[in-house]
């Protein structure tokens, strides 16, 4: 059954209490020795939201980190006003599960489970001193590792991280815990596990901040009222009012203005479901394999409102089409109310095809419903194939050709070499990509890098554009990189990394600049 998980401004979170994220967790270590696939889990709160976003729609400031969120296999509400929210938007959060409360309940169930954790990270020998304390509490925790290393995720020395990070992910490895605690803070710890991903041999990794800070009580925590009743951010500032005051305000203010327009405009659309849709509309059933036109589909109509009402009977036909490996389209022409669950079923159901290799269409979506996807920041993940009717989809998929995620076209021009980036390049694609054939393939003249058809790179991603300059450069030939989109060139923003390259803003301006400076 695919989980429920609730959205908020583009983040799905889990619906568990504290009990069954810890049992989700477990399962997750025990399924590891099925798949071999690393997993993720991160607590998010509003400081994550406030790094990842701006109050600006079609506006990401972290576009890496809001593709690791949404990808991530486990995301807890680490903060009360997630919680507050997700009442708000009409589809509340059994609780909040905060990084300093799990990682306690973790420690005593895998010392009765015999499961062993990792700890890295974290300021000084702090997380030598959490791991300390966990131990006197739960005296037969397995502790597999203490490590407090410096990472990189931004300027010159990402250049040399990959080999940085070997050293650290080899000491992990051959301690072969079951859970990796990672304390680098939001956004370093989620980017590092991301990069590394591929390499970790670990089922379990949790980004969990400051948490040893408060296990060792070097950071206090609020009083339990406080809590509770979402106002640990005022007992914060009172620990630190210097540095923290700022931030509390900026964050809840910004955060206020991103998900303000979402919670009103999902009452407004709820009020106008009940006031013209009074009766409820139950899905159809799917018609299973239909072939059209030589295409393999799965249409599945969806209700007139498709929220924790509907979904239950609507996730085993999905699973079903799902196991088919068809094309499934998910038809909206019924659709005029959706809520916040449904946003978070429609991204599971989408990351549930990319992983069995099916794609998820989405036909007849309304401009209302369209608007609300926008406003929670998740139209970008649908909108490639989103159509109006459904012979559009068999048009569309009878033209396309199968492409891999990432690839390249090599075009030489009389006086320099036009490489071509197209998909997305991130961490899986370069542990697949031959660098060396590359290299070799631009060497001994001028490069430009066109970027234009580049829709996604994660940090992962940047090393391959330190190793073809750094091979130019050395046989004195010129790199030029151009076209980058605003996701894209956001990312080399937020690395430090936009003035290390020459940029040109199209393919015609990085050829003028060849000829500047030839």
């Amino acid at each position: 059954m695919i989980p429920e998980s609730v959205v908020i401004l583009g983040i799905p979170l889990d619906n568990l209490n504290m009990d069954e994220t810890v049992d989700r967790i477990f399962s997750m270590v025990e399924l590891y020795q099925s798949d071999q696939r690393p997993r993720l889990v991160a607590t998010v709160n509003v400081d994550f939201v406030v790094n990842t976003l701006t109050w600006r729609l079609g506006r990401i400031r972290h576009p890496e980190l809001l593709d690791i969120l949404q990808r991530a296999d486990l995301v807890t509400a680490d903060g009360m006003p997630m919680v507050v929210i997700s009442k708000l938007m009409g589809s509340p959060l059994k609780e909040r599960v905060t990084g300093a409360d799990l990682v306690p309940r973790l420690a005593e169930d895998a010392a009765k489970r015999g499961k062993s954790m990792y700890f890295l990270g974290g300021r000084g020998d702090v997380a030598m001193q959490a791991a300390s304390l966990l131990r006197k509490r739960y005296p037969e925790l397995l502790v597999a590792g203490i490590d407090s290393p410096f990472v990189h995720i931004e300027g010159e020395k990402l250049a040399d991280a990959e080999e940085a990070d070997q050293e650290i992910v080899e000491r992990i490895n051959d301690a072969r815990p079951d859970i990796l605690l990672i304390a680098f803070g939001n956004p370093k710890q989620e980017v590092w596990f991301n990069r590394n991903r591929s390499r970790l041999r670990v089922p379990v990794s949790i980004g969990i901040g400051g948490t040893f800070e408060f296990i060792t009580g070097s950071v206090r925590r609020a009083p339990l009222w406080m809590q509770r009743t979402g106002l640990e951010w005022v007992f914060r500032i009172t620990q630190d009012p210097g540095r923290l005051w700022k931030r509390y305000l900026v964050g809840f203010l910004k955060f206020g203005l991103m998900v303000w327009p979402a919670v009103l405009y999902y009452r407004y659309m709820r009020l106008r479901y009940v006031l013209f849709h009074p009766q409820e509309t139950q899905p159809s059933q799917p018609s299973g394999q239909d072939f059209r036109e030589g295409v393999c589909l799965n249409i599945i109509s969806l209700p007139g409102r498709l929220d924790t009402v509907t979904l239950e009977s609507l996730s085993e036909p999905i699973e079903k089409a799902l196991s088919g490996h068809s094309n499934v389209i998910l038809d909206f022409s019924q659709v005029s109310f959706i809520d916040s669950t449904g946003l978070g079923f429609l991204i599971r159901t989408l990351r549930s095809g990319e992983r069995v290799g099916c794609e998820i269409h989405l036909v007849g979506v309304s401009s209302k419903i369209r608007s609300f996807f926008e406003l929670n920041r998740i139209w970008d993940l649908f909108s490639k194939n989103a159509r109006d009717r459904i012979d559009e989809v068999i048009k569309y998929l009878k033209a396309e050709r199968r492409l891999p995620p990432f690839y390249y076209l090599l075009t030489r021009r009389t006086e320099f070499t036009v490489l071509d980036l197209f998909g997305r390049l991130d961490a899986q694609q370069m542990a697949g990509l031959d660098m060396t054939e590359l290299k070799n393939a631009v060497s001994g003249r001028d490069c430009i890098l066109n970027l234009s058809h580049l829709d996604f790179i994660d940090s992962a991603g940047l090393p391959f554009f330190f190793k073809i300059q750094k091979h130019l450069v050395n046989s004195e030939n010129r790199c030029i990189l151009c076209a980058l989109k605003e996701n894209v060139d956001q990312l080399f923003r937020l690395t430090k990394l936009n003035h290390l390259f020459h940029i040109a803003p199209d393919l015609l301006a990085a050829e003028q600049m060849l000829k500047k400076t030839t």
